[in-house]
């Protein structure tokens, strides 16, 4: 169990399907770690031992009656990000507001994961509305597994550090600018943030307006990702067209790509060891029959997008002004902005986006795929963006930081990070791959020749080590 725990998810729930273990020992194994090891790294906010023990039971008995119809994570424990409901646990965004709401009902996408047969075990920490780096008034500071005083990032900062740690075998998140993949890189794990619209659950459902924020999935390993993926967005009417599923795709390798490489951002720091990541994989690129050359997009006219809204206003739906004390410092001016944010305003925003996004995507006529890091900088102290900073210090802070991510949640292409290259000092460094609009597929080829050329997992279990005692 000790090495199961480990593994990719769809090993673990191949193990179950096989009946070399049962979903409640590999429950069981892993609410033991999370009971040792949660109390320092604090990556769960809620976890729901009666309900992942009584989903773990329904899985083995249906492996007991009909092995042959689990679905593909059956008896994998997942970790939900608190900002999607769980139908009765809390959904608290880390905003005491919130605190005390609880969901009536399961969010389309975790009702998508329920049916995957994985194991709903609780929800994890986010900052509050997911403006930071996971920690928060309400719901603590979350730690980095590989060195329990740096951050596992935000906003997905929870997701990450639970799976980094072995405390559960796959993450949910949701990435609206670089919220899953900056933590998948600063834990060493799989990030993807999907193309806008690609998950989607019908007009009844899906977000009211233009948004950069979807679901995105942290994962061990490039098949447990496209098979997330699967999962996340199943064929149907209101998903984009595609001749296979993921997960057979990466099967078959990509034809010869045209890869342009940065390593470059027009603001903030790239620390040496994070842009010798970038040359690492170029020339595993060109190992691979690629051919490999620099790259330079258009940062500046994405970026200036990124002054602007990016979603529609979300405090605001749970929100007052009457309640405003309540928030954390740095999210009391976003909220009266949001509520003086007129309908017109912000529509003529949504279209400077857009504008800039086609100018932005015309480097993709000469590449297939862009390499860039995630973040210019490793995962830095947990003070490095505290809850409690005010508006300026927080502007500073993130006005000075090369975020290589959130350029591509404005411009809405697929980009997965990958946990291609580790610091001296043993901390990982995710390296981000970039399609077209809509091509995952192609991207979740190139990854899984990345990893096949240079696996990652065996050093997965090495935070162990590094693990709070």
């Amino acid at each position: 169990m000790s090495d199961l725990i480990w593994r990719d998810a769809l090993e673990q729930a191949e193990a179950i399907r096989s009946g070399a273990v049962s979903a409640a020992e590999l429950l069981d194994a892993y609410l033991d770690r999370i009971e040792a090891l949660d109390g320092r790294l604090r990556a769960f906010v809620t976890v729901d031992r009666a309900g992942a023990r009584a989903a773990a039971a329904a899985v083995d008995a249906r492996r007991r009656a009909e092995p042959a119809a689990l679905e593909p994570f059956a008896g994998v424990p997942m970790s939900i990000k608190d900002t999607d409901d769980v139908a009765g646990l809390p959904t608290t965004e880390s905003c005491a507001v919130l605190a005390d709401r609880i969901a009536e009902a399961d969010a389309p996408i975790v009702g998508r994961i329920r049916r995957s047969d994985a194991i709903i075990l609780g929800k994890s920490n986010v900052p509050e509305f997911c403006t930071s780096i996971t920690n928060s008034r309400l719901n603590g500071v979350c730690r980095n597994p590989w060195d329990a005083s740096r951050t596992a990032g935000g906003s997905s900062g929870g997701a990450a550090a639970a799976l980094a740690a072995g405390l559960c075998g796959i993450s949910h998140g949701t990435d609206g600018a670089g919220s899953v993949r900056t933590p998948a890189s600063w834990c060493g794990l799989v990030g993807l943030k999907p193309s806008r619209g690609l998950v989607s659950f019908g007009p009844e459902v899906d977000h009211p307006s233009y948004s950069t924020s979807g679901p995105g999935i942290l994962a061990r390993s490039v098949r447990d990702t496209a098979a997330m993926l699967d999962v996340f967005a199943p064929a149907g009417p209101w998903t984009p067209a595609r001749p296979h599923a993921f997960l057979a795709e990466i099967e078959r390798p990509p034809q010869r790509l045209r890869i342009g490489l940065c390593a470059s951002f027009p603001v903030g720091e790239v620390e040496p060891e994070v842009a010798a990541a970038v040359q690492l994989a170029g020339r595993l690129g060109e190992d691979l029959g690629h051919a490999v050359a620099p790259a330079e997009p258009a940062w500046g006219t994405m970026l200036s997008a990124a002054m602007l809204p990016m979603a529609a206003p979300h405090m605001a739906k749970h929100v007052s002004l009457a309640q405003i004390d309540q928030l954390e410092p740095r999210n009391q001016e976003s909220l009266r902005g949001e509520l003086a944010l007129t309908v017109v305003e912000h529509y003529r925003r949504i279209e400077a986006t857009r504008a800039a996004r086609r100018e932005f995507l015309r480097l993709w006529e000469d590449i297939d795929v862009l390499i860039t890091p995630v973040a210019g900088i490793v995962a830095p102290p947990v003070e490095w963006a505290p809850w409690d900073q005010d508006t300026p210090a927080h502007r500073r802070r993130f006005g000075d930081f090369a975020n290589f991510a959130i350029a591509f949640n404005l411009s809405g292409q697929p980009a997965i990070t990958l946990p291609l290259a580790w610091t001296a000092a043993g901390l990982p460094i995710g390296v981000q791959l970039v399609g077209r609009p809509l091509e995952e597929a192609l991207l979740l080829k190139l990854a899984a020749q990345f990893q096949a050329a240079s696996p990652w997992l065996d050093r997965m279990a090495a935070v162990s080590a590094r693990l709070p005692a």
